[in-house]
């Protein structure tokens, strides 16, 4: 059995050595610790450290004062201990440097127990050290801070990474069982009201799982009509079954299917298309801060795979029929440049949303009507 700063060492190992899911590593790591309640503890210590790591990293840095750390276990250890110093004002000072130097020796790293010790206790002293770098300052790729500034400002720029680095706006909603409720975001929600699904319609959400998208607008539709809710995975159609079942939602039945791949069934059958394609995620950093690794070149590399599905299911929706494109991202090659680039189609209305002004998640949806 391990303890919360065993587990969160875990989890940050996986994470920046292996790319990992830290919501998912949490939850496995969650079922091995001596004590359930100490679950929060997990997740605080690891995404302050994730939504953190350069602003720590700086700081750890200067106080190592040259020498080099090569164990990633070890620089963990002291992002986690520099973060309760420098964020916690639960965590006593003298419990974070002890428990960080006592985990140097549980983890198999007492040679460094010294080390540890002597860095933590120049940051007790010193504080968090000043820096205008926004990069650096809220620990975000160099590459998605510059070209925010280039496109936003630094004003703006600052006031979506700040908000990224805070706590995300969930919303629950009811469907037809009372008391049975489901998550979603603001943006997501407000996107399918945009879209103005009605009782009696035929829908289709191509890319469905978790289903959100899918229960707003049969709430919309008041239970009246057909829902086609469609995932790449069947493993993720159970979830959206079951979410049904339980909110009472008799409209919705499931399939699994490629949004990329032509089904001549489909074509010009639906009154709308709900295609929240696949995308960067950059909206979304404050419930997975692990986004914050992708590279640039990860992202300039979606826009042809969300053009090929948004073109593929732009031949489902009938004339004078709807398609709703919506992503969690903010880069307008992922967004704009694809929803204008759709042929045949007029734009109904579109917005942006951002989290530092709208109090969601970053997200695009654009609503277009096919001539």
């Amino acid at each position: 059995m391990k303890t919360a700063r065993q587990a969160a060492l875990h989890v940050l190992n996986r994470c920046f050595r292996d790319k990992a899911w830290s919501a998912q590593t949490i939850d496995h790591e969650a079922e091995q610790l001596a004590d359930k309640r100490e679950t929060a503890l997990v997740s605080y210590l690891v995404l302050g450290v994730l939504q953190n790591f350069s602003l720590l990293d700086m700081e750890i840095d200067f106080f190592l004062r040259g020498k080099k750390v090569q164990d990633l276990p070890v620089r963990n250890i002291l992002r986690m201990g520099a973060f309760q110093l420098l964020f916690s004002d639960k965590i006593p000072a003298r419990a974070a440097v002890y428990e960080s130097v006592e985990l140097c020796r549980i983890a198999g790293y007492a040679s460094a127990a010294g080390m540890v010790n002597a860095v933590l206790r120049r940051i007790v002293d010193a504080g968090l050290l000043p820096t205008e770098d926004l990069a650096v300052r809220y620990s975000h790729p160099r590459w998605f801070v510059d070209r925010m500034i280039k496109r936003h400002g630094r004003e703006f720029t600052e006031a979506l990474l700040a908000a990224d680095n805070t706590e995300a706006a969930i919303e629950y909603h009811e469907a037809f069982v009372p008391g049975e409720r489901y998550v979603q975001d603001p943006a997501a929600y407000a996107a399918v009201q945009m879209a103005l699904p009605e009782p009696g319609m035929k829908v289709l959400d191509a890319c469905s799982a978790p289903g959100g998208k899918a229960f707003t607008a049969a709430v919309m539709m008041k239970n009246r009509g057909s829902i086609l809710a469609c995932d790449l995975h069947e493993k993720k159609l159970r979830m959206i079954n079951d979410g049904a079942e339980r909110l009472g939602i008799s409209i919705i039945t499931t399939r699994c299917a490629d949004a990329a791949v032509r089904d001549p069934e489909c074509l010009n059958a639906y009154d709308l298309v709900i295609a929240d394609v696949p995308c960067s995620g950059f909206g979304v950093i404050r419930k997975k801060p692990e986004i914050r690794f992708k590279t640039e070149e990860q992202v300039l590399n979606l826009p042809a795979v969300q053009r090929k599905i948004t073109e593929n299911l732009a031949g489902y929706v009938r004339p004078g029929g709807k398609l709703l494109y919506s992503t969690c991202t903010v880069f307008e090659e992922e967004n704009e440049e694809i929803a204008h680039g759709l042929e045949g189609f007029s734009i109904l209305e579109e917005k942006t949303f951002w989290p530092h002004t709208d109090g969601t998640d970053g997200f695009y949806a654009c609503v277009l009507k096919k001539l």
